[in-house]
């Protein structure tokens, strides 16, 4: 084609036909450009489709991360609420109060039990990838990436009252009988529950262990005569109820993006 054009401007020229080849090289000047932009036209939509495919895959994708996080903070909250049973059965204890359980092994797995644990985690590795790769602008519905951002960047997990030193813990199982925690562990221990990419944890709603009434009635009031376990049992009541908290307002703002998702991933 190019040999073709070539021979005609050629020609024009041989025939000392200049205002004919000025308006032919203008035409074909005309025509690449048009060629050109035509090219660009379909680059241009070939990469907004390719686009709107990669929009519509991430869409899914933060659908699922939402899905998996509102497991993980129903989880996060059942968790903290058992804990917060049993301290409330132990601190009964401590205080001598006449609600206490009269029974020594009962007592012993509240004090145990209270002072549980549970890693805090969140499902946000699509969000994070969109924010590494500089792809998060995919995201056209303004009204979602803003509360994408504004949740994910609170980071709950690892803010507040998540983030304080449990100090009971520590003190509890410093003075608590290893094979007493030991048997606690292997009978009322942390329940995994897998659940797409994450394992929920969970607590027994019963716990049984055979243990002597006898030592365990002197283990309690060895450990009910201690007062910094009493002062720390206290603080982390209140840590817990913070954390149920906190997490409220957090549970709506996941609840919205949900609700955003999910309309846009119908349409």
């Amino acid at each position: 084609m190019i040999k073709f054009f070539r021979k005609i401007r050629q020609n024009l020229l041989m025939e000392n036909k200049t205002g004919k080849y000025l308006k032919y090289a203008i035409g074909e000047i005309i025509l690449v450009v048009i060629g050109i932009l035509i090219a660009l036209q379909i680059n241009n939509w070939n990469q907004n489709r390719l686009n709107e495919d990669l929009e519509s895959l991430y869409y899914k994708r933060l659908l699922d991360d939402v899905r998996e996080e509102k497991l993980i903070l129903d989880a996060t909250i059942n968790y903290s609420k058992k804990v917060s049973f049993h301290a409330k059965k132990a601190i009964a204890v401590y205080e001598n109060s006449p609600n206490a359980d009269s029974n020594p092994i009962e007592n012993i797995i509240n004090m145990y039990q209270a002072s549980q644990l549970s890693d805090s985690y969140s499902a946000s590795s699509t969000f994070k990838e969109l924010i590494a790769s500089g792809q998060i602008n995919l995201i056209q519905n303004d009204s979602l990436k803003t509360a994408l951002i504004a949740y994910y960047n609170i980071e709950w997990s690892e803010t507040g009252v998540f983030t304080l030193e449990n100090k009971y813990r520590e003190n509890l199982r410093g003075k608590m009988p290893d094979d007493i925690q030991t048997l606690i562990r292997l009978n009322c221990g942390d329940i995994y529950l897998k659940n797409g990419n994450s394992y929920l944890l969970s607590l027994p709603d019963k716990c049984n262990i055979d243990l002597d009434l006898k030592f365990a009635k002197s283990v309690v009031e060895e450990l009910r005569m201690d007062e910094s376990l009493k002062k720390d049992l206290r603080y982390l009541i209140g840590n817990e109820a913070g954390k149920i908290n906190d997490l409220k307002p957090i549970q709506k703002q996941l609840n919205e993006i949900n609700i955003l998702l999910e309309q846009i991933t119908k349409n």
